[in-house]
């Protein structure tokens, strides 16, 4: 295990969300580490692979967590803000239908909402 991995997976653990590469870089700079980008898409993507991480991509940006915390997002349309939310059992007993339907092994799902956090409605006016 490298010394990035390890720190990356250390803010991953200590983040509650999707963090992009961005700010994952800026965050191993403030550590006094100091990996190129390249570098720390190569970690993220073997995480993702080896299913240490989740990707999930959102306006185009990619966001990475742990996998071991299965939750759903809140992504707002106004200030960009995304937090996470877990929904009922319910989901586990559609994606059981589906396997059943389809003969299909759902082997991991995403969802986000897209909306506007209240915040930004009462900036702009209950949207």
């Amino acid at each position: 295990m490298t010394k990035i991995r390890k720190a990356i997976l250390k803010i991953l653990s200590e983040d509650c969300c999707l963090i992009s590469p961005a700010v994952m870089l800026q965050k191993l700079k403030s550590a006094g580490l100091n990996p190129d980008r390249s570098t720390i898409f190569r970690e993220l993507s073997l995480l993702t692979q080896k299913t240490i991480t989740n990707k999930i991509v959102i306006g185009d940006i990619n966001y990475y967590e742990l996998a071991e915390d299965h939750h759903h997002h809140l992504v707002c349309m106004g200030c960009d803000n995304i937090a996470k939310i877990s929904l009922s059992a319910h989901l586990q007993q559609q994606e059981e239908q589906i396997k059943i339907n389809n003969n299909f092994t759902v082997v991991n799902h995403a969802l986000e909402f897209y909306g506007y956090c209240a915040s930004c409605q009462d900036t702009n006016g209950d949207i």
